[in-house]
């Protein structure tokens, strides 16, 4: 029997609450023994308890003791349950997911690289959201019917994959895919895998939903198992309740700022206590979506009355009803201990707001106004914008009208342009049913088409020229550099949507809605009343128009349609395998300083056209990365010839020299976006290595499956010893699973020394290095 590695941290342990009555099994029944489906939209996929329940008690037998809600969702998804190594933080767990679900940017990729793996068919249940291509410019409909012309091309090879591969396909104005995933594909206990950072969200339903590159997603729908390094856990223990201006949107505001934006990594994040379950469904979601942005692998809560009422809501009753009988498993065991240990007052927690440029730089309300002044940063609040995958549920939506309404009895409107984005057709139409939507329309606002928009970049935005500073406050959650406009001078601030409209009536970041007043139409002042809103409709979800398609009955006729002289869609071509030989001689590309996101690595705006044409996007590697030794953005020298060019120009010009190169990075490299072509770029355009002081999850996995060497400083000082024009050896005959690679430096001026650089790679890792990457071994496989 393995044993457990003794836990580091503060160790907690905690009785679980019951959700009330629990069906008992007689001798000769096992109530988990039923065919409760997934969802209401597919036949055939089933919620299968049984078999976890079976899973879980294999791995109870082998390490007895109790197990974090973590554990139990992920340790009964195991391949192999006898036989799995399991210690936290150092196995590579080799899982059997739920679910698959891409995003339409990530999933051109991932389907491309699925079907160059010669398969009828997903094995397992697999969707497509139509989500991030919607450019906001003017509005809702007229955004989405310019978006459906303009993205026609890639929306037709979408759903023709998707109808040739058993795919579920959501067409564009169905809602974001995290959103689509909670009212739809979610259950108690489920683990998913998503092609996109915020994949959490489905933290709301108690379910694992992890983000991921899109060579993942194909293992999965390729039927084999994920692998994925053995999470530590984080206890989150939130005590009291919320009230007032406070949200649970502010919960994770504050965790950001305790855990900053890699202090997540390598972790699950799991609530539990009083105040978890005194948290709406949606506003766990909000939590487990934000999660992503501390480098969590994902964030979980046990199953609760909030999460009954949800699906009832949502009219999954049966499912409800199935996961109180497997309830004693959708919490963590009485005496479950945690690696890192976290207690948060909700009585005590103050609305907070985050930024600008970074989602961990955590200020609370009340000395947000202060912090401004100091900082400099621009006072006039230019746009408010609330929504996103984050924040628009009917809680959030009916919490943020009441606001507004109250402004609006007062003779006032929003001062600063004020942006709503529905999260799917469903809220939507609900919140346009219910009055909502007229009110932040009289309000001043802009509704946007139910997508990602600005939140990604996907915003056409003219009231501010690109380089003039100003300040928006969203409630989205993510504000890297430029990331909603283009501009790296806007100041992106993250916060709730109440503080956000309370805000926008100012038109100023040194308005306090809990101790500040406005004037009315009269001139007479008055403070805003508190927000109140309701967790779920009254009259029931409003569902909207039927936006997803479901596969056909007879898939062997559709035809996939991809253009050969389409400049947005490209067929793939296998990567060349490792040569078995040492690299000598590379240039540096670039020596990146600071922050350095999968934004900085890979564009979105703009360049979202191009996710399905690998060689075209290869045109933004690295164009938002500062370069080291000018302290400049897309400006490298080329050592051929001296001269000064954009990266992915000098590396093009390297790889058609047949010189290989490497990139330097600093701490948390690739933090942010799973995006996969991030690590597809380098890959494409010739480089062998990647070498940081740290790397981000997602990332670190990504240029590992596109057949790639993520390695870091053993001693991350080492860093400041490199210089730009340096060259370098790597000893990749070296590779081996628990031990330092040599890299071999050679100064312009100066002498040679050696450096250690350490990895992650485990065995099967390592042959997709020397296959040159994951789809290649998988072939090569297949073959055997």
């Amino acid at each position: 029997m393995l044993a457990s590695r003794q836990l580091l941290g503060v160790a907690r342990s905690r009785a679980a609450a019951g959700l009330g009555r629990r069906c008992m099994a007689t001798a000769t029944e096992n109530p988990l023994d039923r065919k409760v489906k997934q969802n209401l939209l597919e036949e055939g996929n089933f919620i299968n308890y049984k078999k976890m329940s079976e899973n879980l008690a294999v791995v109870r037998n082998r390490l007895n003791r109790p197990l974090t809600l973590t554990e139990k969702i992920l340790y009964s998804h195991l391949d192999n349950p006898h036989e799995q190594d399991i210690e936290r933080g150092v196995s590579y767990l080799r899982l059997r997911p739920d679910r698959v679900a891409c995003q339409d940017a990530t999933a051109q990729m991932a389907i491309l690289q699925f079907m160059s793996a010669g398969m009828p068919s997903v094995a397992n249940p697999t969707t497509v959201h139509c989500d991030h291509l919607i450019e906001a410019q003017i509005g809702g409909e007229k955004d989405l019917e310019r978006a459906v012309n303009i993205n026609k091309e890639v929306y037709d090879f979408l759903a023709s994959a998707c109808a040739k591969y058993n795919i579920g396909f959501w067409k564009p104005g169905s809602g974001i895919i995290h959103q689509i995933i909670l009212e739809n594909y979610a259950f108690p206990g489920g683990l998913l895998i998503g092609t996109d950072s915020h994949t959490p969200n489905a933290a709301g339903l108690g379910m694992a939903a992890i983000g991921v590159g899109g060579a993942d997603a194909v293992d999965v729908m390729a039927n084999l198992p994920w692998e994925l390094k053995a999470p530590k856990v984080i206890g989150v223990k939130l005590t009291g309740a919320l009230s007032g201006w406070t949200t649970p949107k502010d919960v994770i505001l504050k965790l950001a700022g305790i855990l900053t934006v890699k202090g997540g990594t390598g972790s699950i994040v799991e609530y539990y206590g009083e105040g978890a379950e005194a948290l709406s469904c949606t506003g766990k979601a909000t939590c487990g979506n934000m999660g992503a942005e501390i480098g969590a692998t994902t964030s979980v809560f046990p199953y609760d009355k909030a999460m009954f009422d949800y699906l009832v809501a949502t009219k999954r009753s049966e499912i409800a009803e199935f996961a109180k009988v497997y309830q004693k498993e959708l919490r963590a065991d009485e005496g479950a201990e945690y690696d890192q240990h976290i207690e948060i007052n909700l009585n005590e927690l103050e609305p907070h707001i985050n930024g600008p440029f970074t989602p961990d730089l955590a200020t609370p309300i009340s000395k947000f106004a202060q912090a401004a002044k100091e900082n400099n940063w621009p006072e006039e609040l230019k746009v408010g914008l609330i929504g996103s995958c984050t924040n628009s549920s009917y809680e959030d939506m009916t919490r943020a009208a009441s606001i507004a309404r109250d402004a609006l009895n007062h003779g006032l409107k929003a001062k600063s342009a004020f942006v709503v984005t529905p999260g799917s057709e469903q809220i939507r139409a609900t919140i346009a049913r219910d009055g909502q939507l007229q009110t932040f329309e009289e309000f001043g606002g802009t509704v946007l088409a139910n997508a990602c928009g600005p939140c990604i970049g996907q915003w056409d935005r003219r009231d501010t020229p690109k380089g003039t500073p100003n300040s928006i406050l969203s409630s989205y959650n993510r504000n890297f550099t430029g990331r909603n406009d283009g501009n790296p001078a806007t100041h992106s601030f993250v916060t709730s949507p109440d503080l956000v409209v309370a805000m926008s009536i100012a038109g100023s970041l040194s308005f306090n809605p809990l101790t500040d007043t406005l004037k009315d139409k009269d001139g007479k002042e008055f403070k805003l009343q508190a927000p109140t809103g309701a967790g779920l409709p009254e009259r029931g979800y409003d569902p909207g128009q039927n936006t997803y398609q479901a596969p056909p009955a007879d898939r062997a006729t559709v035809q996939v349609q991809v253009s050969p002289s389409s400049d947005r869609l490209q067929v793939l071509s296998p990567f060349n395998a490792w040569d078995g030989k040492d690299a000598t001689d590379m240039p540096i590309l670039i020596k990146a300083q600071g922050k350095t996101t999968t934004d900085h690595i890979s564009m979105a705006g703009p360049w979202l056209k191009y996710r399905g044409h690998l060689d075209n996007i290869s045109n933004n590697m690295l164009i938002g990365a500062i370069n080291a030794a000018n302290g400049e953005a897309n400006k490298v020298q080329n050592f051929t010839t001296g001269e000064w060019g954009a990266v992915p120009a000098v590396a093009r010009d390297y790889k058609a020299k047949g010189i290989r190169w490497v990139v330097v990075g600093d701490w948390n490299y690739g933090e942010g976006s799973s995006r996969e072509h991030a690590a597809l770029e380098p890959r494409h355009l010739g480089g062998l290595a990647i070498i940081t002081r740290s790397f981000a999850r997602i990332h670190e996995t990504n240029l590992k499956k596109q057949g790639m060497l993520p390695l870091t400083f053993s001693d991350p000082a080492d860093y400041d010893k490199l210089n730009p024009d340096d060259k370098v050896d790597i000893l990749c005959t070296e590779l081996a699973v628990g031990k330092p690679i040599t890299m071999k430096v050679h100064p312009k001026n100066g002498k040679d020394f050696e450096i250690k650089l350490s990895h992650t790679f485990n065995e099967a890792q390592i042959e997709w290095f020397k296959n040159g990457s994951a789809l290649n071994t998988m072939a090569k496989n297949a073959k055997n």
